[in-house]
């Protein structure tokens, strides 16, 4: 995958950010008012309907930025190396730094671990 369409791919998923959590919140009224025309108080009616659409938000948008902070490192997978780098002493440099990489690695699991 081309760099430029990597950084593309993680402006347009920033730029997402605030439709997903309009568009969950939006669903999450809709499942709430669902509920909630089931009862008979107009004052609990809102107030289930207003907590699905929190709910809802809240959870669509707490996963949708989780998923946004590791993508860089899922497209660093996929990225092309830089054209000014050859090929040769890519594989070297990567070779190289793999002791770092693992241990950056458990680092990270340690932090996945604690959340």
């Amino acid at each position: 995958m081309p760099r430029w369409f990597a950084h593309f791919l993680l402006i347009v998923g920033w730029l997402l950010t605030p439709i997903w959590a309009w568009a969950a919140s939006h669903v999450g009224l809709w499942i709430g008012a669902l509920v909630a025309l089931r009862l008979d108080n107009p004052i609990a009616m809102l107030a289930i309907a207003g907590s699905g659409a929190f709910l809802l938000g809240f959870a669509v948008l707490w996963t949708w930025i989780r998923f946004m902070r590791h993508l860089p490192h899922l497209l660093s997978h996929h990225m092309a190396p830089r054209e000014s780098v050859p090929e040769a002493s890519a594989t070297t440099a990567v070779a190289s730094v793999a002791p770092m990489v693992s241990r950056t690695s458990k680092e990270h699991t340690a932090i996945a671990a604690a959340d």
